[in-house]
């Protein structure tokens, strides 16, 4: 008997988690941008003396050790993962499909540059090859598009986990229209007031562990998390927001803890993340459920993908085949450089960086050796957003050598730059544009040349100081899609004093601009 009371002691005293709860695992990326191969620390080309980071071999080796260690896991992506690199250029999404195929993926949402082909250059390469669901719950095709592209994804997946249902439900930027080509059969619509009745929906169906996965930004993310009721997670994408727990491993300035815990209006915790961008991490959060489908913890942090985690062989020697096709890209010399070219998120978002005064004095050399008659300098500015800036140049990487594969790297999204004629007012509600969400490493921020700004919060002006006088006009470069006349444009109303366009990328080869002007963190054009 004292045998039998002894150990009845020792079973209560022995805390054990409750039979009820139910752990889950989500796995995630977001905003790869054809980061197909390993990389530098910036996300760009990776350099031969430098550790090198992310790629999908190394990835895979990431996603199978958790998997052969987790019993509950999905795989997702908050979309995004085209264009960036020579791979999206030349596989135009179909190396996408066939590396999301061999890595598992479970569901993925589309981010506002898989349309930057149009639907048709969606289809095609990337939704006719991709295994895993795509989702979203706010994008609304016409007649046009319903049996075609609307019948693709979804506004919803509920899996089958461990015995369990998981819901998830796929939103996007309803901004899309704005900031690619989706074309006029499509509706952006607004993302809480679309998932909140397919979340009513998953609870009528007795669903109650759901995941909001998309790709709207971090304020957008925190909103459903916040207003959306019946969402237990929320994963997004599309600010490259870098969250973390403790000291970040790399170069990265995190935004916050992971995973954000916002609070919804119904009193619940909910656990808010991403995974910053270009594969570089490995999005890694455990979330555990009670009976009810309630989360009651949550813990993990973003997985640094670096040279510590071996590339899976299987995996690396599929991109080695598939990057034989790319070997003009990387065998093409367009210029050199002796310094570093920053193009970074940290350095062209918030701040004056060298890559973006390199483009914009492109731009203006360009205009002024191809001069006017009828005056010594016919532009006067360039004007250009530091969000199309997409990658770095290490002068390290071919022993300063610029390939085109840097060039399609750094300025992916192709398109046009047109000589524009601004007043005063467009100007000024440019650059007031550029400054209005300053701090959340928004891409609307702008690099210049040929103009001074010093953006302030509150200023007492003297008598002296006059308004920027509407006339006479600026003539400037800008990019085209901000003249495109669409009524959301940036310079709608701007005039082309004439119609001369050209590719960003054909100005940066043929200008003769040595990069040694070009110091880290600019000349102070820019006063912030």
């Amino acid at each position: 008997m004292e045998r039998v009371f002894l150990l009845f002691i020792l079973l209560v005293g022995t805390p054990v988690p409750s039979a009820a709860e139910w752990k889950l695992v989500l796995l995630h990326t977001n905003d790869v941008h054809a980061r197909v191969e390993e990389t530098s620390v910036f996300s760009a080309k990776c350099s031969r003396q430098g550790n090198c980071f992310g790629g999908v071999a190394r990835r895979a080796t990431a996603i199978q050790k958790i998997r052969n260690q987790e019993s509950n896991v999905l795989l997702l992506d908050a979309g995004d993962q085209f264009q960036g690199t020579v791979w999206f250029n030349y596989y135009k999404g179909a190396e996408a499909a066939h590396f999301m195929n061999r890595l598992g993926y479970d569901a993925m949402v589309f981010g506002n540059h898989e349309f930057d082909n149009g639907v048709e250059g969606l289809m095609k390469p990337f939704l006719q090859n991709i295994n895993c669901s795509i989702l979203s719950a706010n994008i609304q095709p016409d007649s046009t598009l319903a049996s075609t592209f609307g019948i693709t994804y979804s506004p919803y997946k509920i899996f089958e986990v461990g015995g369990q249902r998981v819901g998830v439900v796929g939103y996007t930027s309803r901004e899309t229209k704005a900031l690619s080509k989706p074309g006029p059969h499509l509706d952006f619509l607004d993302e809480v007031s679309s998932l909140q009745p397919v979340v009513d929906k998953l609870t009528a169906l007795g669903v109650d562990k759901i995941i909001a996965l998309g790709h709207s930004g971090f304020t957008v993310d925190r909103l459903i998390a916040k207003k959306v009721r019946g969402v237990d997670v929320v994963i997004g994408g599309h600010t490259n927001t870098f969250l973390y727990t403790g000291t970040p491993p790399s170069v990265e300035t995190k935004a916050g803890d992971y995973p954000y815990v916002e609070f919804s209006e119904d009193g619940r915790s909910v656990p808010v993340v991403q995974a910053y961008a270009f594969g570089k991490y490995l999005g890694h959060l455990t979330v555990t459920f009670d009976d009810k489908g309630n989360v009651v913890k949550y813990s993990g942090n973003p997985i640094l993908l670096d040279s510590s985690i071996p590339q899976d062989p299987k995996i690396l020697a599929e991109v080695e085949s598939w990057k034989k096709n790319l070997a003009n890209y990387t065998a093409k010399v367009v210029g050199r450089t002796l310094v570093f070219l920053n193009g970074s998120n940290m350095a062209c978002r918030s701040q004056e960086c060298n890559l973006g005064n390199l483009i914009c004095d492109a731009m203006l050399d360009n205009y002024i050796r191809f001069f006017d008659d009828q005056q010594w300098n016919h532009v006067s500015a360039c004007i250009f957003n530091g969000g199309g800036i997409r990658g770095s140049i290490d002068e390290r990487t071919y022993n300063g050598s610029i390939t085109m594969e840097d060039l399609l790297s750094v300025l992916p999204f192709g398109g046009t730059f047109d000589l524009v004629q601004l007043n005063g007012s467009t100007l000024r509600k440019a650059f007031e544009h550029a400054v209005r969400k300053y701090g959340s490493n928004a891409g609307e921020f702008l690099q210049v040349s040929g103009v001074c700004c010093a953006a302030l919060t509150s200023l007492a002006l003297p008598v002296q100081v006059e308004h920027l006088d509407p006339e006479p006009p600026v003539t400037a470069a800008a990019p085209g899609f901000w003249t495109a006349g669409t009524g959301s444009s940036l310079l709608d109303g701007a005039t082309k004093p004439r119609d001369v366009t050209g590719l960003w990328l054909q100005v940066l080869v043929l200008a003769k601009v040595f990069t040694p002007s070009f110091p880290a963190g600019g000349t102070g054009f820019l006063q912030l």
